[in-house]
């Protein structure tokens, strides 16, 4: 197997051996594949920091939590927070916004296709697993300890 530093152009062609539909930014050197949670657009971002030599898988989900809500998301977030093995749920209170990331060593790193690949799918697979509960406690009121504790999270 092939190994590769994850840098913005062997990440685009990553993108492009999985045959991902994908926008690049080439001005900030961001990826966008294209994905959808709860039937809704939601891709999956891949932001290198290389400058720290890092880089972010994250997916965002597809609304923005009401500012009533948002404090109840923030311990829906921290009790998802305390299950991952990987990865972590951010939300912002000032915005709404709510993501899933995972950020990866980059720097002198070599990866295969399959090494990545099993990130992006931590990411998009933690993201489509909590998205119903999330959204039960985010838009209809939910409680986060009963919503949170239904999810079979791996510990």
């Amino acid at each position: 197997m092939a190994r590769f530093v994850l840098s913005y152009e062997n990440l685009k062609a990553w993108c492009d051996r999985q045959k991902y539909e994908y926008r690049a930014n080439d001005d900030v050197g961001q990826l966008a594949i294209n994905y959808a949670l709860l039937g809704q657009p939601s891709p999956l971002m891949i932001l290198p920091h290389l400058s720290r030599g890092m880089v972010m898988l994250a997916m965002r989900q597809p609304y923005s939590v009401p500012a009533d809500r948002r404090a109840a998301i923030l311990e829906a977030t921290s009790l998802l927070n305390s299950t991952s093995l990987m990865g972590a749920w951010t939300a912002n209170r000032e915005t709404g916004e709510m993501f899933f990331r995972v950020t990866v060593v980059a720097l002198d790193i070599g990866y295969t296709d399959q090494g990545l690949l099993h990130v992006a799918r931590v990411v998009v697979g933690t993201s489509e697993k909590a998205a119903p509960a999330l959204r039960a406690v985010a838009l209809d009121g939910a409680e986060p300890s009963k919503a949170i504790s239904a999810l079979v999270m791996p510990s």
